[in-house]
């Protein structure tokens, strides 16, 4: 019988391995552990896909 992948595994192995890695030392967390910067690209993106 073969052990179940965590959600997290399972997550991971669509990622693209040579993807560029950031440097995230620089970047600054919110309350939900997602960076600012990521956080507002995320929100504009909704934005113009929901508000338009």
């Amino acid at each position: 019988m073969s052990k179940a992948l965590s959600y997290y595994d399972w997550e991971l192995s669509f990622k693209n391995k040579n993807e560029p890695k950031k440097n995230l030392k620089n970047d600054n967390f919110n309350a939900i552990g997602i960076s600012e910067i990521s956080f507002k690209d995320f929100m504009n993106k909704w934005k113009k896909e929901n508000l338009s």
